[in-house]
């Protein structure tokens, strides 16, 4: 899953006009323009990714190790329920993420830019409306402080996989709860928007292409394969596994060499993408603070910065090493507001002035309550689940000690 974001490292600000992504990472940009403003094409000549090329980008921002916790979020929320709240999880994050290109299009234009991150576009709608004029410039710092809770969170998530499944009996269920129980669905809330979170390569993926005008299609595809492929593994895992099932599917994976194997395989994918997932925050938050040293010091004040960010990352898996509820807490916390609840009301801010019809005001409205009631929930249930367990695990520690 991957984000998009903006730093301006020659001006020394935190959260300023350029914007650093993974996408930069995977297929950077040559110099020249990118398209004219009102039809979106390339220019110049220049090349940039085909629809192909931007299907698979796309695929590989949004399949990563919540696909892995679907078959528990399908266990949380119930057999029947499970499947029918993923698809139409599925279905909202497609419509925000559609909603998020239209808006960048329409206020790229207005701006006179040739392209937008999610942060400018915030930044950009409010401006659009005249009492949040002055406050403008904390729509892009919010949309950025969730972009690094959420990227940074996707690092602890890895550390935590990588611990389970490096140290770590199938069963087919006859009978399995169809509607599983409400205090357990928002951890299904969390663990499933943790998974569609990918609207933050949206934007970079789009300005990318060599004609963005298809890249609709392009989501549209892309999207509903992923949304199939969820809804898919995750009842088939649950049907598999059953009440056994882990926080990732791999942890339920028999003990022979062939599976041991795809593990190691998985953990090894997982290892090497860390520093995709950390270049964001790390494009963010590090530059502004080495504008500010001698150029004798930025290397190792940027080693430094780095490898406390790792440490940081590293220390909050081992703080709540519990895959389940780290997904399910991240998704909560961050992702509901960068998938859910942010795209409508962007969407909003942006069209105020064109007259939007009730109808789309008040199905924006749902969709950003959804995703409200998703993150205090979620995020109360996995916090209270965290500290149940670790207390149970203090007292059988302390239980086991007494014993000795």
């Amino acid at each position: 899953m991957m984000a998009s974001s903006d730093v301006d490292t020659r001006e020394g600000t935190l959260f300023s006009d350029q914007n650093p992504s993974e996408m930069d990472a995977l297929c950077p940009s040559p110099p020249g323009p990118t398209r004219p403003q009102r039809l979106y094409e390339r220019i110049g000549g220049r090349e940039g990714t085909s629809f192909c090329q931007t299907l698979i980008h796309l695929l590989k921002g949004n399949i990563g190790t919540g696909l892995l916790g679907l078959p528990l979020a399908v266990k949380n929320a119930g057999l029947v329920l499970g499947p029918i709240s993923l698809l139409c999880m599925g279905v909202i994050a497609i419509h925000c993420m559609t909603v998020l290109v239209k808006c960048s299009h329409y206020l790229s234009i207005k701006v006179n830019r040739a392209s937008l991150t999610y942060g400018e576009a915030m930044q950009y709608g409010m401006e659009n409306v005249s009492w949040l004029r002055r406050h403008s410039q904390w729509g892009k710092v919010t949309v950025n402080v969730f972009l690094i809770i959420t990227q940074l969170g996707f690092c602890c998530v890895y550390f935590v996989f990588l611990s389970d499944n490096i140290k770590q009996n199938i069963q087919y269920p006859i009978d399995l709860p169809k509607v599983g129980r409400l205090k357990d669905y928002p951890l299904f809330f969390g663990t499933a928007i943790f998974a569609f979170e990918g609207i933050g390569v949206v934007l970079p993926l789009e300005n990318k292409m060599n004609r963005p005008q298809s890249f609709i299609p392009v989501l549209y595809l892309g999207m509903g394969i992923v949304t199939f492929l969820y809804v898919t593994l995750g009842t088939i895992g649950y049907l598999c596994f059953g009440d056994t099932i882990g926080g990732s599917i791999t942890l339920n994976l028999p003990n022979c060499w062939t599976y041991q194997g795809v593990k190691l395989l998985y953990s090894f994918g997982i290892f090497i993408t860390f520093a995709l997932q950390f270049y964001v925050p790390a494009e963010i938050l590090i530059p502004p603070v080495l504008a500010r040293v001698s150029v004798r010091w930025e290397r190792p004040v940027d080693m430094l910065l780095r490898t406390v960010l790792v440490l940081f990352t590293c220390a909050l898996a081992i703080l709540i090493p519990e895959l389940d509820l780290v997904i399910s807490l991240v998704g909560s916390v961050s992702s509901s507001f960068l998938a859910l609840i942010f795209p409508p009301i962007l969407q909003i801010i942006t069209f105020h002035t064109e007259g939007l019809s009730p109808l789309v005001t008040i199905k924006n409205a749902a969709i950003s309550l959804i995703g409200l009631i998703g993150f205090i929930t979620g995020t109360y249930i996995a916090i209270e689940k965290i500290i149940e367990r670790n207390g149970l695990k203090s007292t059988e520690a302390f239980s086991s000690f007494m014993v000795q």
